[in-house]
């Protein structure tokens, strides 16, 4: 009793400190608003949703699964129109189907396997598809009509199994259930009102910097040459892991770039029900609906799927792995140490980092398998080592193929040591903006000032990680089970391996959703009563609703949910104008100037933005002529660098747009004396490059 009574007071105490340091950040964050942004268009949405969603399952309260499927398909239709939400649906069933089939296959030869979830056999059949894509990346196949059939095919295939599928749930969706009321009911409003807000956002255009530059750019091009050409001496980016952008490309060819942020969204639906999945384990259905609220209303969640980033395919990946180790501890099956080697394969194909957390789950399962008798030879049977090696091979394939073309495995990264040609060797590729000294307290700086940790305003993380912290800190002051700690270690491992070298809050996502999921299942120790049920609705839902006001924080871009995006041709064109102009420069070339050889000379702007022709950038991307133009001391070294490249004209700056940020002297000479303006839009200005120079230089 003493010892409990101690508990309680200690627990009290670290709440109010974390408390405390809470209302300080949310001081901070709240003066460093910009007097320019407003939340009028959340503010309207919002509390229209929660009354909607509120009534609707007051009316149907045992038709929970059925109201909440219909609205958000009918949202998604709404904004996306149906043909793309038709395009996405079927991309994941095919997934789905692909790797039943595939599991099915080991399953033969494995008597002790258990169902895996189909959030799992879906990044499985993803996991396939990108490797099949990786592979065959250079051949001239990739197709709309190939693409059609392979979409089809598996469910010609397994027909039998896809109607199952949809037979299930359908009766899934129409039978009644045990009516959802009270605090539970208050959640999934919430919940639902979260993806309105997140199909609002996706159903935008797409104007973030890292989409238009690398990820829906990459898929552009792989839609229009029909192949990759791993071309580092244009896109230092060409030989990564690609796995999300081959995703992105196929949903991309398939319905355009509506469907690859609706599949980007889908995957990110993926990381959290994994995410709720694990929290189950240990804690009640009604705490794991918190924890995936409180994560989905944070701004950083809003960044992921407000652009096309890899993160939300990548930590479903490393998630779902986890979730079959945890399996794996409780039930020893060669059918669920293949499904986890596919899904270590998917996340090493999508980002590299991904083997910090690989490699501990690895290490930890073949000692499992070890202490078995035969040294894991009779856990692993044939079928199981032939799609472990097929996956060792998928994930080793970016690595092999960066290595082949360039002498550097990981390019452009750890360039120091590996030393290719193809970039610059001196320094190893690196932010230098992010790399900050690890230190005790690193975790509290990274929610408290979360703003210093990517390209976003204070509070751009969410708010409620740092009561958060103090609950799984307490938590893990008592007896845990054994699966519990080792996740908390697998967090620490990850923070400490990767907040040293980056300190980005993009990066150490896979950390936040261990955070959640810890969380979760510390707030289980609770005791249920009724109190206990409404001051977590309470806290929970005002920390929420908290994050959603800060929704600009994690993006400038979310500022403006453009609640007329969807339905208005010319509000697209001005939300366009208003965050990247880039792309309607892109449009007018692709249309005008299709043939052109473009150097777009705004320095470290998104580049090409659309582009499809011929293109060289003066940012990262394009290294070597980046590094030439920095260099470039007069006007004449800038125009030697366009004749290199052959180029016919250029995109600037216009000058009256430069304001404190002039380009170098010499790019600004260089337009000045040997370009003619063609065209202007969004203080942007395309030119055509003079061939006076050329004809002097004959008459000479």
């Amino acid at each position: 009793m003493r010892r409990s009574r101690a508990f309680l007071i200690l627990f009290a105490i670290a709440l109010l400190l974390h408390g405390a340091l809470l209302l300080w950040s949310l001081a901070i964050a709240f003066d460093a608003i910009p007097p320019t942004i407003g939340v009028g268009d959340t503010a309207l949405l919002v509390p229209l949703c929660l009354v909607f969603f509120w009534t609707m399952l007051a009316l149907w309260p045992s038709y929970t699964p059925i109201v909440a499927t219909v609205s958000g398909l009918l949202v998604a239709s709404a904004l996306l129109t149906p043909g793309i939400v038709v395009v996405v649906g079927v991309i994941m069933l095919n997934a789905h189907l692909v790797g039943v089939g595939l599991l099915a296959w080991v399953r033969r030869d494995d008597n002790t396997s258990a169902e895996l979830s189909a959030s799992v056999t879906t990044l499985i059949g993803l996991c396939a598809w990108i490797g099949v894509m990786s592979i065959t990346a250079s051949m001239k196949f990739h197709y709309a009509p190939v693409y059609v059939v392979a979409l089809l095919v598996p469910l010609g295939v397994w027909w039998r199994q896809a109607l199952s599928v949809l037979s299930s749930l359908r009766q899934a969706l129409l039978r009644p259930a045990a009516a959802t009321r009270g605090t539970k009911r208050a959640w999934i409003t919430l919940l639902l009102t979260l993806l309105v807000l997140h199909l609002f956002i996706v159903a935008k255009p797409e104007v973030g910097y890292d989409a238009n530059a690398m990820h829906l750019q990459f898929a552009r091009l792989f839609a229009e040459y029909h192949r990759w050409r791993f071309d580092v001496t244009r896109y230092a980016w060409a030989v990564m892991p690609l796995g999300a952008d081959y995703a992105f490309a196929a949903a991309y060819i398939l319905g355009g770039e509506s469907t690859t942020r609706l599949l980007n969204l889908c995957f990110g639906g993926l990381s959290c029900l994994i995410a709720y999945q694990l929290i189950c384990r240990y804690a009640r259905r009604e705490i794991a609906l918190l924890s995936v609220c409180l994560f989905a209303s944070t701004p950083l969640a809003f960044l992921e799927t407000s652009t096309l980033f890899v993160e939300n395919l990548w930590i479903a990946f490393l998630l779902g792995a986890l979730l079959l180790a945890l399996d794996y501890m409780t039930r020893r099956s060669a059918t669920t140490l293949a499904a986890f080697a596919i899904l270590c394969a998917g996340a090493m194909q999508t980002k590299l980092i991904g083997l910090i957390w690989v490699v501990p789950l690895v290490l930890y399962l073949g000692y499992l398998v070890s202490r078995r008798k035969g040294a894991g030879l009779h856990v692993v049977n044939r079928r199981a080592l032939l799609l472990i090696l097929a996956a060792t091979l998928l994930a080793a394939w970016p690595y092999a193929n960066a290595w082949m073309r360039t002498g550097n495995p990981v390019f452009p990264f750890f360039n120091g040591l590996f030393r290719s040609p193809y970039f610059d060797s001196g320094s190893s590729f690196n932010n230098p903006l992010y790399v900050v000294p690890l230190r005790p307290w690193s975790i509290y700086e990274l929610f408290f000032s979360s703003g210093r940790f990517i390209e976003g305003r204070e509070g751009a993380a969410g708010f409620h990680w740092l009561l958060l912290l103090a609950v799984v800190l307490l938590a893990f002051l008592r007896r845990r089970p054994l699966a519990q700690w080792l996740c908390l270690a697998l967090a620490a491992l990850f923070f400490v391996a990767v907040f040293p070298q980056q300190a980005y809050l993009r990066y150490l996502l896979p950390v936040l959703l261990l955070i959640t999921v810890l969380g979760g299942w510390a707030l289980s120790d609770l005791s249920w009563t009724r109190s206990a049920r409404v001051a977590l609705l309470v806290v929970g839902g005002m920390l929420c609703l908290l994050n959603l006001q800060f929704m600009f924080a994690g993006s400038w871009t979310n500022e403006k949910l453009c609640l007329s995006c969807s339905l208005d041709s010319q509000a697209r064109a001005d939300y366009i104008d208003t965050f990247l102009p880039d792309r309607a420069v892109a449009a007018y070339l692709n249309d005008t100037l299709p043939n052109a050889r473009i150097g777009f000379f705004t320095l470290n702007a998104s580049g090409a933005s659309g582009y499809i022709g011929y293109s060289r950038a003066a940012n990262w991307h394009d290294d070597e002529v980046f590094r030439a133009l920095v260099t470039a001391n007069s006007a004449e070294d800038v125009l030697a660098i366009a004749r290199r490249y052959e180029l016919t004209h250029a995109v600037f700056l216009e000058p009256s747009a430069e304001g404190d940020n002039p380009p170098i002297p010499a790019i600004g000479a260089f337009r000045d004396r040997y370009t003619s303006p063609v065209w202007r839009h969004g203080g942007l200005l395309v030119t055509a490059i003079s061939r006076r120079h050329e004809a002097a230089q004959i008459s000479e």
